[in-house]
């Protein structure tokens, strides 16, 4: 068995002030069975506007012509002006004088005696919907104005002539202004904002938002974020606009020292990158330069492919130390103007995973380690050190591998003279698509045939 839950619907409470027992009495019962709950009844002004404090009902039914020094329309206007309670009059007078004097007070209906059921009901009802509805709308009202009041930003409505009629606190201080001295004042003429053409960014214009300068009433100027926006009726018709706006000046001295900040850390990136790279060609004199050279076709591949430019950049930073391991290999293998035997050409390939230890706990905003360890990698797998192949290995690798053939092979070496340009890209060109990217190698191709680029 499960209990009934059946939430009865709340009654209407209603005051009624009538001076007259039997009428009272009758207005009782039928309010009774028409669903309504009579919460006290009133026989003076007087006693109806304290009923009205102490009941909080939620409509009053009032007698014009009440005894005593304070008839309906009296007690009617109280009500209004202290407590805003819906009155409906009830009245066996219906003459003009009566009506207008009552109609001063914004009561909320007229029952002429005498009535029926029907009449009082469809009365009450009209009134306590139009209580209803007015009451909602001003606790909307206040609901929009506490939030408006309450916001961090500035906010002005103006008219559709450019009037101001509405301007939050925080406006009125962020303008030097006391809000109510704005109202019915020509917006342009309160608040005087040019654009800022050097800040901001698309997304935030194409957001509605834009930066400007605004010069307040004490001649002070201070960056603001603005949106414009104009207020529309359900037809579409213009009726007015708003325009919200915040102080940014806090927020541009924040990112300005962010700037600054990152470039201090990318020059310190820089000037260590550099430093490990005269660190490395110290100990192979023989190379000194190739590093730079490899790092400059390298960006230039890069760029050609299609590379953003910060994706650019790790490229290049990785080609200027894609040799760092070197420092582990002994000078006088470095050095030898002879062929390398098979155990000093394993010391020599260590250098690219010596490289790799070298800087894997370096925080750089690229993968400058792997890039490192991978650039003796080949496509077919035959590279080393560990034999990747294909898209195994980053696409800046396949880049770093081939601008190293390259410049390598246009180089003298103290085992060898320059291969010269033309036979460096003719390896290449045998090895597009089995040791080389072919993209890569079509990219590198393309830049000298069209001279773009040079050592």
């Amino acid at each position: 068995m499960t209990a009934d839950t059946t939430v009865e619907p709340v009654k209407p409470r209603v005051l009624v002030v009538e001076d007259e027992a039997v009428v009272a009495m009758d207005v009782r019962h039928r309010l009774g069975r028409l669903g309504y709950d009579v919460c006290g009844l009133a026989d003076t002004g007087e006693q109806a506007v304290n009923l009205v404090g102490q009941l909080v009902p939620d409509l009053v039914l009032m007698d014009i012509m009440l005894a005593g020094d304070m008839d309906g329309v009296d007690a009617a206007a109280r009500i209004h002006d202290g407590f805003g309670a819906p009155v409906v009059f009830l009245t066996a007078h219906s003459d003009t004088q009566t009506l207008k004097r009552a109609g001063s007070v914004s009561p909320y209906g007229y029952i002429v005696k005498p009535f029926e059921d029907r009449e009082l009901n469809t009365a009450l009802e009209i009134a306590l919907y139009k209580s209803r509805t007015e009451r909602q709308l001003v606790e909307n009202e206040r609901w929009m104005s506490i939030t408006l009041e309450n916001l961090g930003e500035g906010v002005i409505t103006a008219d559709p002539e450019g009037r101001v009629r509405f301007c939050n606190p925080v406006a009125a201080n962020l303008l030097g202004l006391a809000a109510g001295d704005m109202l019915g004042r020509d917006l342009d003429g309160v608040y005087r904002a040019r654009k800022d053409p050097a800040a901001g960014d698309g997304a935030e214009e194409a957001a509605g938002r834009e930066h400007a300068r605004l010069c307040r009433t004490d001649g002070r100027i201070i960056p603001v974020e603005q949106t414009r926006s104009p207020i529309l009726d359900g037809q579409g018709r213009r009726l007015g606009m708003v325009l919200v706006f915040r102080d940014v000046s806090r927020r541009q001295q924040v990112e300005k020292a962010l700037q600054e900040s990152v470039d201090r850390l990318r020059r310190t990136l820089e000037e260590t990158v550099n430093a490990l790279t005269v660190t490395s060609e110290k100990r192979d004199p023989f190379t000194a330069g190739h590093q730079e050279r490899v790092s400059r076709l390298a960006f230039a591949l890069a760029g050609e492919l299609g590379f953003s430019a910060e994706e650019r950049e790790g490229v290049r930073v990785a080609g200027l130390v894609h040799d760092i391991g070197k420092i582990h290999v002994p000078s006088e293998i470095l050095a030898k103007p002879d062929v390398l035997s098979e155990m000093e050409m394993g010391i020599v390939r260590d250098h690219s995973l010596v490289g790799y230890e070298i800087l894997r706990d370096i925080p750089f905003p690229w993968p400058v380690a792997r890039m490192v360890l991978e650039h003796h990698e080949r496509q077919d797998g035959s590279g080393y050190p560990s034999g990747l192949s294909g898209e195994a290995m980053l696409f800046g690798s396949r880049i770093l591998a081939v601008a190293d053939v390259v410049e390598a092979m246009n180089s003298h070496r103290p085992y060898r003279a320059s291969h010269g340009l033309e036979r460096s890209l003719a390896e290449l060109a045998d090895g597009r698509g089995t040791r080389y990217d072919p993209d890569v190698v079509d990219a590198c191709l393309l830049l000298f045939k069209t001279c773009s680029f040079h050592f």
